[in-house]
């Protein structure tokens, strides 16, 4: 999961800026707060990298928060960009797995307390 959130936070950012903000202005994002988001969505999507690879990772409430960054954006992007549903690579269905994850490690943690 780090990695994944690694690349999510990197790749944005540092390899595709512009079709990042691209999608941001389709989302409704005003033109002067694009970059902040880009900046801040990528410093959060890193910071929860760094989270799974540390001690952290053991608190149920660090995979609670990733589950509901998922399903946010999931929500953003499902009825802000509808044409994802289509998408050939399936970018919304892939949240479904990821979240069925998350949920399963928050789960997996809170059972141990």
């Amino acid at each position: 999961m780090g990695l994944l959130w690694l690349w999510s936070g990197t790749q944005p950012l540092f390899f595709m800026p512009e079709m990042s903000l691209d999608l941001l202005h389709s989302v409704g994002i005003p033109d002067p707060l694009q970059w902040p988001t880009l900046i801040a969505a990528s410093l959060l999507d890193i910071g929860f990298a760094f989270l799974c690879f540390s001690r952290l990772r053991a608190r149920p409430e660090i995979w609670l928060l990733q589950l509901l960054t998922v399903a946010a954006y999931s929500l953003i992007i499902a009825f802000r960009l509808p044409e994802m549903w289509a998408h050939p690579f399936a970018p919304l269905v892939k949240n479904l797995p990821i979240m069925a994850t998350l949920f399963f490690l928050y789960q997996s943690v809170g059972d141990k307390k």
